[in-house]
């Protein structure tokens, strides 16, 4: 299925769609629950302001990303990774 230009809210739910692709997609304020992203990759990402919780981020790799304000179980990452001794 395709969907182009659409400025609808769209639901979907119990749904099986692996191997999608979203490009240049507007997902502002949209809500994720009992989602599987395991292998999914991110690129180009606007996460700002976003809440995560109740995730496993088991081999999560994250790289070449802004961490300003970044916070884990109320932590600030940035003085996490000052605290064992690399660069921010």
């Amino acid at each position: 299925m395709k969907i182009h230009e659409s400025s609808d809210p769209l639901t979907v739910t119990r749904s099986n769609i692996p191997l999608s692709v979203f490009t240049d997609v507007n997902l502002g304020e949209a809500q994720f629950r009992d989602v599987n992203l395991a292998g999914s990759r991110f690129d180009d990402i606007n996460f700002t302001g976003a809440r995560i919780s109740n995730v496993n981020l088991t081999n999560v790799d994250i790289r070449d990303c802004n961490i300003d304000g970044l916070r884990i179980d109320g932590h600030l990452v940035s003085d996490l990774i000052k605290a064992h001794g690399q660069k921010a």
